[in-house]
């Protein structure tokens, strides 16, 4: 009975008997069949998943034949699910193990939902979470990667995974299966050092720990626990300083991480997330009192080392990207609304000048004498080597040039506009007119063309 009451005491009190199914992923290993005859004496309403990876030929087939042995006998309702595993490794590039774990918690998932079960349950005891704090210990971590494993995990779609076993050794649950007489399968991979790192530590790491003090698990799992609650106040200080380190608009300003108690640590949990490894984090922090200019990617966002800032930007097209705005062009409409790349928004007017007219002076504005254009005018990103000169200026600048001047940044100026007639810049948009297209004494009619906000 021990061993049930270490599940009740683990399990969260939303999950509860009378809340509607529960799928438990059943191997055949004592751990899985344990979890689902275990579930079951305490009342829950169980359903078994097994899922045939077609990795060890004759031997996955027996386990699955075992499974639905077992499911006959105690009544409970199996669903089976055969995996092409290797197929699928070789078209995503990943391992064997990844491979396994996506397609298996997919899975999972996907039944969730169509039984609309209240969890999906999975056989991880104490030493699996002890074998992931030392697999991650040596891989190199985090405190996260400290804490183990956790009890609940909540997945895409509000999906459930518990593992109410998390508590329990195995050698209690091998106990509490013989003395109820009941049989398991084995994983001849189990038992193989080279089929898999957490084999290594399973099989021959702890057992050498345990010569040095026989408690090592209890005082490992003691850690673990510890260090999860340190995690909490951790996190806790994270996000306040996360608060002062971020601008408004989603950057990270430098003098105030610079001010933080741990600023490296700091930068790693907020670029981690997004995709940034550990080696990139310390070049990042490295560089933080280099010259300005210096770029790193993530697969899904990129960081630019600005003047006093360190600017992210992600990768998805919803803003113009560069590559796209360098090759495309956008005919603006003599008069009207025209709305653009990166939700800009023209109003385009055309009017006669007479003795009530005034030139506009914000930099929102731009107004041409419509005789100097050649229309329709066009709209583009800048490109390398685009001159112009500027209004009240002699002589042509290059426009990146005066976009430096400007202090804009390598992500602004990629995606700055400029208005064309014929193949002479009219207006850096937003910033400055060119010479050449100004209105003076003898302009009859002019154009203006104002940015909305």
């Amino acid at each position: 009975m021990k061993l049930l009451e270490t599940i009740k005491s683990t399990l969260p009190a939303s999950f509860r008997v009378d809340a509607g199914p529960v799928l438990v992923a059943l191997s055949g290993g004592a751990d899985s069949v344990c979890l689902l005859l275990a579930l079951r004496e305490m009342g829950f309403s169980v359903e078994a998943l097994h899922c045939n990876f077609e990795l060890r030929g004759t031997e996955s087939d027996a386990d699955e034949a075992f499974c639905r042995r077992l499911c006959r006998a105690q009544g409970i309702p199996l669903t089976v699910r055969h995996f092409r595993t290797q197929s699928y490794a070789r078209r995503q590039g990943i391992s064997i193990e990844m491979a396994a774990r996506d397609l298996r918690y997919d899975w999972f998932l996907e039944e969730v939902r169509k039984r609309r079960a209240q969890a999906v349950c999975v056989a991880h005891h104490r030493d699996d979470s002890i074998e992931t704090m030392l697999l991650n210990l040596v891989r190199g971590t985090g405190l996260r990667g400290l804490t183990g494993m956790r009890v609940q995990r909540e997945m895409e779609g509000g999906v459930t995974v518990l593992r109410p076993l998390l508590n329990v050794t195995r050698a209690e649950i091998e106990a509490w299966l013989t003395e109820r007489g009941k049989t398991w399968v084995t994983d001849s991979t189990n038992l193989q050092t080279e089929a898999s790192q957490r084999n290594l530590i399973r099989l021959r790491l702890l057992p050498l720990i345990e010569k040095m003090n026989a408690r090592a698990r209890e005082g490992l799992a003691e850690t673990a626990s510890r260090l999860s609650e340190a995690e909490q106040l951790y996190q806790q200080a994270v996000e306040l300083n996360r608060e002062r380190v971020l601008t408004p608009d989603g950057h990270i300003d430098i003098a105030a991480l610079k001010t933080t108690p741990a600023p490296q640590t700091m930068l790693h949990e907020i670029l981690h997330p997004l995709g940034f490894n550990t080696e990139q984090v310390r070049e990042i922090f490295e560089g933080l009192d280099g010259e300005p200019g210096r770029l790193w990617r993530s697969e899904s966002h990129r960081l630019l080392r600005d003047r006093e800032r360190l600017l992210l930007e992600p990768l998805a097209p919803t803003a113009l990207s560069h590559s796209t705005a360098q090759s495309q062009e956008w005919v603006l409409p003599l008069e009207g609304l025209f709305e653009g790349p990166d939700r800009l928004r023209l109003i385009i007017r055309r009017q006669a000048v007479d003795a009530r007219f005034e030139i506009p002076r914000d930099r929102a504005t731009v107004c041409f004498d419509l005789e100097k254009l050649q229309l329709p005018l066009v709209l583009r990103a800048t490109r390398e080597g685009d001159r112009f000169q500027p209004f009240g200026m002699a002589g042509t600048r290059l426009v990146s040039d005066f976009l430096t001047d400007q202090k804009l940044s390598l992500f602004e100026k990629e995606r700055q506009l400029v208005v064309l007639s014929s193949e002479h810049i009219a207006w850096v948009v937003g910033r400055r007119a060119a010479a050449g297209f100004e209105v003076d004494e003898s302009t009859r009619h002019v154009m203006t063309i104002t940015v909305l906000s």
